[in-house]
């Protein structure tokens, strides 16, 4: 049923006629600004995503042991294949009207050697931001590369490492003189989410932790999008199973199956299996120092 059909036999016309918003203009424009993004999200004919995270590469020149998206566990990391990438991309890119934040990261996003090929399917005419994520160690030497990050709009975000304070000033330097916007990420410390292990809480415990989470990570990775990182890249390192309403195989499904596939996932209500080997959204979810 369309927004016009469902006006129409609810009589909602009427209703709104004669509710007390109808002429108080300013409350209808302080409730938009409040609650707008909401509003957008739950639109049924369009699918507007708050952020989405694609995974380009597991290779990463630091190995910092607390990593919530679990770099430290790959023995053998590995850049995704760029074709792989690209077409899940452009799948994906197909099946959502707007999102909010569209970011590329890795492992370290700039040692992928297919980073400026990627870049090219973002789809940056339907993104409010686009940015690529780094620990700032690397100083690209590639003037295509910052055209193409020119022309996409792309957004550079800092870690805030303090191992990395030399290298991230070099970084900012060439940034600075590309014209290429970033910025780097203020806070010191991470969330720890514990070790990778089934930490045995019950139904009930995994609910409330789940509740408590918000996490707002869903992440592509070699095709699929997951609900949360530490759930893809789990499932990746052969650490923790999924079940089959608990990630979207974007290749392998139709535009209009994604679609609505993706609409369920992210408004997911149950946790999913990673939530049993996560301790994020419990108070045993301490902070950390930022980086090592």
């Amino acid at each position: 049923m369309n927004m016009r059909t469902l006006w129409e036999r609810a009589h909602l016309r009427e209703i709104w006629h004669n509710c007390r918003y109808y002429n108080d203009y300013r409350r209808i424009r302080a409730f938009c600004q409040k609650h707008g993004r909401e509003i957008r999200l739950l639109l049924p004919d369009k699918l507007w995503l708050d952020s989405i995270s694609v995974v380009i590469t597991t290779k990463c020149n630091l190995r910092c042991p607390d990593c919530s998206n679990l770099m430290q566990y790959y023995d053998a990391p590995y850049h995704l294949d760029r074709d792989l990438v690209i077409a899940s991309m452009k799948k994906l890119n197909e099946s959502f009207d707007w999102c909010d934040h569209y970011k590329i990261l890795g492992g370290e996003t700039f040692l992928s050697p297919d980073l400026k090929s990627i870049l090219m399917s973002v789809p940056q005419e339907k993104c409010g931001k686009v940015s690529i994520f780094t620990n700032g160690t690397i100083v690209p030497d590639d003037r295509d590369l910052f055209a193409v990050m020119r022309r996409k709009r792309i957004n550079v975000i800092l870690s805030n490492y303090g191992i990395a304070q030399e290298a991230q000033k070099k970084l900012t330097a060439v940034l600075d003189r590309e014209n290429i916007s970033y910025e780097i990420v203020k806070s010191l410390v991470w969330m720890d989410y514990g070790l990778v292990m089934n930490h045995g809480a019950n139904d009930k415990e995994l609910l409330r932790q789940f509740r408590q989470c918000f996490i707002n990570c869903k992440l592509l990775l070699n095709g699929c999008l997951y609900y949360c990182p530490r759930h893809a890249h789990g499932y990746d390192l052969g650490l923790m199973d999924r079940k089959a309403d608990e990630y979207v195989d974007i290749l392998r499904n139709t535009t209009a199956q994604n679609r609505r596939e993706i609409r369920r996932l992210m408004w997911r209500r149950k946790p999913v299996e990673a939530c049993k080997y996560c301790q994020r959204g419990t108070d045993k979810a301490i902070q950390i120092p930022r980086g090592k």
